[in-house]
């Protein structure tokens, strides 16, 4: 499921991206998206998982968060350009 999530995200930065919204709404729908899979994905959900320390699952957090930054952003543009075409 964590990559249906993902994936679905996805459709935040295009609609934001057509209907002309600004680069910092992008990124912060990111940083909400990323930190909605951190949490659904923590350990302590999983029968014997081991929690993460305060640092590792900040920087977890922090690498999650730059990965989805970059893919919102190639769809941001993406859509931009191809909304710029449309038009």
């Amino acid at each position: 499921m964590p990559v249906v999530e993902a994936v679905l995200s996805l459709i935040g930065p295009a609609y934001l991206a057509y209907y002309g919204f600004a680069v910092p709404v992008m990124v912060i729908w990111a940083i909400l998206c990323a930190a909605l899979w951190v949490w659904n994905n923590r350990p302590s959900k999983r029968p014997g998982g081991i929690a993460r320390s305060r640092s590792a699952g900040l920087m977890f957090f922090v690498l999650v968060a730059a990965g989805y930054i970059a893919a919102h952003t190639g769809v941001y543009l993406l859509a931009q350009h191809l909304a710029g075409l449309w038009a």
